[in-house]
């Protein structure tokens, strides 16, 4: 799928140019993602018989609350300011492990992917970095990275516990980039990012881990 996202540029000049290196960001190239994630992908995945696994979160915490396994718990939960992360959801979703094989088939690494569901004014994570490189497709609502690339820790060991703390220390130049249903966001490995949701927000965050 992810020639599909990039076309007319082609998959190799993309890892040529962008790959690990810096970010990138195309309106409405990911409208055939839209569909692998409605509130009735989530009711499913939510419900499966192997339960997934989910961080009840907000503001940059993560909560010790009781994952929910239906929607309504989910709104009610969303009425409250508080969000999910779902990971590994290509488990439980036949459409969403069709799009963990083909990035998988097209890149080289391992794919995981998470779900990300944010109410209005709200962020998941704070400023923070992955250590998969990762693609980011909008499938409902409104929501605004802000993007800095990172200078200050960088040496970390894949698998460590990371100081998020040393963010203070960044003084990179800010980019911000905002996402609307369709379009789609790469995040190079490393790269200080945090997510402001202006709607109630479904986005997949798909992590590539590089064979090492």
């Amino acid at each position: 799928m992810l020639h599909e996202w990039l076309t007319p540029v082609a998959v190799a000049a993309f890892v040529r140019l962008y790959w690990r290196k810096q970010p990138y960001a195309r309106p409405d190239a990911a409208h055939r993602a839209v569909p692998l994630l409605g509130w009735d992908t989530l009711e499913r995945v939510l419900a499966d018989e192997t339960p997934p696994n989910v961080l009840v979160v907000t503001r940059g915490k993560v909560l010790d609350t009781p994952p929910p396994r239906a929607l309504s718990e989910v709104y009610a939960l969303m009425r409250q300011g508080i969000g999910l992360v779902i990971r590994r959801a290509e488990h439980h979703d036949l459409g969403l492990a069709q799009l963990a094989t083909s990035f998988g088939q097209e890149l080289s690494g391992e794919v995981h992917i998470q779900l990300f569901v944010t109410p209005a004014g709200t962020h998941s994570f704070g400023w923070h970095y992955d250590f998969e490189d990762v693609f980011i497709a909008q499938t409902t609502g409104v929501k605004e990275y802000f993007l800095r690339d990172n200078t200050v820790d960088r040496q970390s060991a894949r698998g460590t516990c990371p100081d998020f703390e040393r963010f203070h220390e960044e003084i990179s130049l800010l980019a911000t980039v905002r996402l609307l249903p369709g379009d789609w966001l790469y995040l190079p490995s490393r790269w200080w990012h945090v997510a402001k949701c202006i709607e109630d927000s479904l986005s997949i965050s798909i992590g590539v881990f590089p064979h090492e």
